[in-house]
């Protein structure tokens, strides 16, 4: 199709619009409002239902209302490890933010980007400028671009700042075992794997383990996709109902049992009505009820109860929801700690993220019905007719409980939007400190996972299908998927023995140091491998058990090395190393693979262009490239931003016959240049399309990388 019928249809379209915006007018010729225009950000019985819940005094309400109704600002968190992290925060501090200080548009200073107050190490950041003013200032419109190619690389997380407290608020150390029991999309798994790897700078792998479930099969695909970044061997992503999430035996090395798995630290981000995000999601505004809430309230107790139960004595548990409803917080904290019968203690921390604007937990609150009715109490509910009825739909457990004081509400963490500019959230903090039942002690996960069983054919509401989390991380993290009832039918993970043949040669050829642990890559058991995956000790050691069988695994591992289908000789190096796996592997590999380039213009030819040619390189870079034998190979490139700092970077490389192609996908290749010459590379030329083309139809591209013949 030509530009000129391109150009027609386009015009042609144009009228259609104006002809349907004639239709729409009407006898005064003024346009008729349609509901997908505008929202109309108000909402009499979501105002009243929250007045009459007294969450706030009248003055302060009439302030928290008018905040809703603004929208929200961006904020982002920097991402990955920490000396990764502070690298990019470096450059945003000295490079970007002078440059957006002294901004004026329209006669008015406009604020740059600052940092979120109570945010360990300044790593989370608010941005308080519009679409127009990203358009209008180069100065802003340029750090815009740096952080969606930051994003898209993985280096930076687009996350509503409230999002961010819960993981904070764990105490996550790099030896202990966490759960995440609904964990899609992953905005705050990924805040965990990083407290995790806090300490990346020893140069060594955490003992720690991350396991991240949730109960769709899709959004357990997504989660796994937004976490590959990460670059953990410590993670296993799962997938199942959280309130049923499997209990699993542990082994010694004779095989006698020495009990259950269980966790140091357990987040229960459960799913919700989600109303505290109503600045971002203006459905709400239209959509609200409290329908939701109740629906929930049964469904939130059971996942709460099944992670305090996962969760090891003397550990922490974290309970939160984006949700400003009692009925889906406080209620749901009281009734836990009812059953927990003094197992668990509400734990104060006010003491913690101190510049964090918080307000207590309720001590009390209403349950409003149907037709608007507020019952107080469940003896409210004694001149119904329906009385069985209403107490199905209405149990005991949603109103206040008679002990409230007693039970420590207030140390619960509300976070109005008005406080901080930010959303709504709801945070509480839980100490295990006994055990919590008999089959507790008990090593059969037959009993284990059936412990939250207890008292819901009593009070409780009929159990309903776990929806799709709202989670409370801004709508760009990852779009909402509809809930998959299919079950993952994933292959298997094998353990390869640290002598097989492929790890030899591998070790051989890239010059592996003995150091480095052989006995944990792993390989999907179905067919040929054709990738190698390399995972912590700690999940080897689960991977080990037995019983490991109950956990449907969705994914594990670090990608190390990749079988690459182009190689046409059994005595070439099959396997091609990974950009995921250079934090990894970077320490362990000899100078054998390795060149060192000398200038930025190499670095710049390397990032910018299609199979650059050898002779686009220096001569010493192009002696060291001719005298090594083909595959893959590390250049290494050592950047001075002024003296005394240093920044080294180190680049997995496909060496062909006379030319090179970087190992890294289009998003990070953009990422990189702009970090660090400050141009956005066109990758998508005609060189590059006609180059990608011709390496596609020898069939040598992989996983997003395309090599050189």
């Amino acid at each position: 199709m030509g530009p000129l019928s391109r150009r027609k249809r386009r015009e042609a379209r144009l009228r259609r619009s104006q002809q349907n915006e004639d239709q729409e007018k009407d006898n005064n010729d003024q346009p008729r409002r349609r509901e997908n225009w505008v929202t109309v950000k108000d909402n009499e019985k979501f105002k009243n239902y929250y007045k009459s819940q007294n969450i706030l005094s009248e003055e302060e309400f009439g302030e928290f209302y008018k905040v809703l109704q603004t929208p929200l600002p961006s904020t982002f968190r920097i991402t990955g490890t920490r000396s990764h992290a502070l690298a990019i925060l470096d450059l945003i501090k000295k490079t970007y933010i002078p440059a957006m200080e002294h901004i004026t548009i329209g006669g008015a200073i406009v604020e740059p980007p600052t940092t979120l107050p109570w945010y360990p190490d300044g790593l989370g950041w608010q941005i308080n400028a519009t679409r127009m003013i990203i358009k209008r200032s180069p100065e802003f419109s340029k750090f815009h671009k740096f952080i969606v190619a930051e994003t898209e690389a993985g280096n930076v997380s687009r996350q509503e700042a409230v999002s961010m407290v819960p993981p904070l608020l764990m105490d996550i150390k790099p030896h202990q075992s966490v759960l995440d029991m609904c964990a899609a999309p992953g905005s705050k798994t990924a805040q965990i794997i990083e407290a995790v790897h806090a300490n990346d700078s020893l140069n060594e792998l955490p003992s720690g383990l991350v396991v991240a479930n949730d109960a769709d099969a899709k959004r357990s695909y997504l989660l796994v996709h937004q976490l590959k970044r990460m670059q953990s061997p410590c993670f296993i992503a799962t997938n199942h109902d959280a309130a049923d999430f499997p209990g699993v035996r542990l082994t010694d090395e004779t095989g006698t049992i020495t009990g259950p798995l269980r966790f140091d630290r357990v987040l229960c981000d459960v799913p919700c009505s989600g109303d505290g995000t109503i600045r971002k999601n203006e459905k709400i505004w239209i959509q609200w009820s409290q329908d939701g809430a109740l629906e929930l309230h049964s469904t939130q107790i059971q996942i709460f109860l099944r992670g305090a139960h996962l969760c090891k004595v003397g550990g922490r548990i974290v309970y939160s929801t984006c949700s400003l409803n009692p009925i889906e917080n406080e209620a749901v904290v009281a009734e836990v700690l009812r059953r927990s019968k003094g197992a668990l203690e509400l734990r104060d921390v006010s003491d913690q993220l101190v510049e964090l604007k918080r307000k207590p937990g309720l001590q009390t609150w209403k349950v409003m019905t149907k037709d608007g009715k507020y019952l107080n109490s469940i003896e409210d509910l004694q001149d119904n007719s329906n009385n069985n009825l209403q107490k199905g739909k209405f149990p005991k457990s949603m109103f206040p409980p008679d002990n409230a004081n007693e039970l420590h509400l207030d140390r619960c963490l509300r976070i109005y939007p008005h406080l901080q500019n930010t959303g709504g959230f709801f945070v509480a903090v839980f100490d295990k400190i006994k055990p919590m039942s008999r089959s507790e002690r008990d090593i059969e996960p037959e009993d284990d996972s059936n412990v939250t069983a207890t008292e819901t054919t009593t009070n409780s509401t009929p159990s309903v299908v776990i929806p799709t989390k709202r989670s409370a991380s801004n709508s760009n993290d990852a779009k909402e998927t509809p809930p998959s009832k299919k079950p993952v039918h994933e292959a298997s993970f094998e353990l390869l023995a640290e002598d097989k043949d492929e790890i030899n040669q591998i070790s051989e050829f890239y010059g592996l140091d003995r150091a480095f642990p052989r006995d944990q890559f792993l390989v999907r058991s179905e067919g040929k491998s054709k990738i190698m995956y390399f995972v912590s000790k700690a999940v080897k050691e689960l991977l080990k058990e037995k019983d490991v069988e109950r956990l449907k695994i969705v994914m594990t591992g670090t990608r190390a090395f990749v079988r690459q289908p182009s190689v046409d000789s059994e005595d070439r190096m099959p396997f091609r190393l990974t950009w995921e796996s250079m934090p990894l592997l970077n320490g362990m590999l000899s100078n054998k693979r390795r060149i060192q380039l000398t200038s930025n213009a190499e670095l710049q030819t390397l990032l910018t262009e299609a199979y650059p040619k050898f002779d686009r390189f220096e001569a010493e870079t192009i002696t060291k490239l001719e005298a090594m034998e083909l595959g893959c190979c590390v250049l290494d490139y050592t950047m001075i931003d002024k003296p005394g700092n240093t920044n080294k970077l180190t680049l997995p490389v496909w060496r062909g016959h006379d030319s090179l192609s970087l190992l890294l996908n289009k998003s990070d290749k953009r990422a990189l240049c702009q970090r660090v010459f400050g141009i956005v590379p066109d990758l998508e030329t005609p060189e590059h399309l006609k180059l990608r083309s011709a390496a596609n139809q020898t069939k040598v591209s992989s996983e997003s990388e395309t090599l050189p013949c």
